[in-house]
């Protein structure tokens, strides 16, 4: 089985091993939650933990979205290892969720990202801040930011390769638009935008794009 609760001493966890697809892997969560609804009331919340990294940016969306869709918050997300005993974290992300500043899909994060800290969401993200070194925002839409850029951005998961990054400085060490990365871009000084054009990432200030024919 893939999925599995652990109990440790900063609470209980969500343990997610390997899967072979993700409609699986929902049928698991339900029915592990299901067995179990007897120990939780709606908001609660809990650590996620996989002991492998997803291949893709959307399978973490989608994981945590399966276990909100059971009333169930993630607070943050875990990977590491695990045996029958014990369980070994190797890295935390903190789970950014400011929910009262959600319009109409887009989530709005006012504040700076740090190390360590991650943002998912389905639609489109603002950040109203710096997205430092060591953080990641991960998104099904769009991805803005109003301020500086040197984590990592995942912009796209749902929408594919029309969407866009645009940033007041961006030089993030690692950028993801739909399934096309780059870590091979212009780096340009002052806003600009990120997006796709016959398969590959380009970085345009914000003043020479054109958006009736750069984004086609």
């Amino acid at each position: 089985m893939a999925v599995d609760f652990r109990m440790t001493k900063k609470g209980l966890i969500l343990l997610i091993e390997s899967f072979d697809s993700l409609e699986n892997l929902k049928q698991e969560i339900s029915q592990k939650f299901a067995k179990n609804k007897s120990f939780f009331t709606e908001g609660d919340e809990i650590s996620l933990m996989l002991t492998e990294e997803p291949s893709k940016s959307e399978d973490i969306v989608k994981i945590v979205g399966m276990v909100r869709n059971l009333g169930i918050g993630v607070k943050d997300i875990l990977v590491g290892t695990a045996d029958s005993k014990n369980v070994k974290v190797g890295q935390k992300y903190d789970l950014v969720r400011e929910k009262k500043h959600e319009y109409q899909g887009c989530e709005l994060i006012r504040r700076n990202l740090r190390s360590g800290q991650i943002v998912v969401h389905n639609y489109d993200v603002i950040v109203m801040g710096n997205v430092n070194n060591g953080a990641e925002v991960i998104a099904g839409g769009n991805i803005v930011v109003m301020g500086s850029v040197r984590g990592v951005l995942r912009a796209g998961y749902a929408i594919g390769t029309s969407a866009i990054i645009t940033a007041l400085d961006l030089k993030p060490n690692f950028l993801q638009i739909g399934s096309i990365i780059s870590q091979d871009y212009e780096r340009i000084q002052g806003p600009c935008v990120a997006h796709v054009k016959t398969g590959r990432i380009f970085n345009q200030r914000v003043e020479d794009v054109t958006f009736d024919s750069d984004f086609k």
